[in-house]
């Protein structure tokens, strides 16, 4: 194995303890919430791992066959990241409706969070981030 593969399957391993604790903590609720979801063995350790798994062999693949960092260094990619926290933050805002939080402070919430988030990122992060040049 030469030292790229290998410094790339140890970053990889070393971010997926942030997919091993999703996994749990994602599928422990899951499984609390769903009656249809039995407490075995598998769900309750069999699933995060299987999570762990495909999630953490698909990067290193992912990052192997394509030779990219996956790091954020440009200014599309802090758009990018920035649309997708909006995203989620979205879908976290309807989960908290729908478990009986009000949807008027819930939303108002979320479109402060939003626009001061937006706002931030296009008036502090991206004028500091320099353009990449490519050789």
């Amino acid at each position: 194995m030469n030292v790229e593969t290998r410094q790339i399957i140890t970053e990889e391993l070393w971010r997926s303890v942030v997919w091993a604790g999703l996994g749990l903590f994602g599928w422990a609720i899951l499984i609390a919430e769903f009656a249809w979801l039995d407490a075995s063995v598998f769900t309750v350790l069999g699933l995060p791992i299987l999570t762990w798994a495909v999630l953490t062999g698909g990067l290193i693949g992912a990052r192997l066959a394509t030779t990219s960092t996956f790091r954020v260094q440009s200014q599309a990619g802090h758009l990018l990241a920035v649309i997708c926290g909006l995203i989620l933050g979205g879908v976290a805002a309807i989960g908290f409706v729908t478990q009986g939080y009000p949807a008027l402070w819930v939303g108002a919430i979320y479109v402060t969070v939003a626009v001061v988030t937006a706002l931030w990122s296009w008036y502090v992060v991206l004028p500091n981030v320099e353009p990449r040049t490519t050789a």
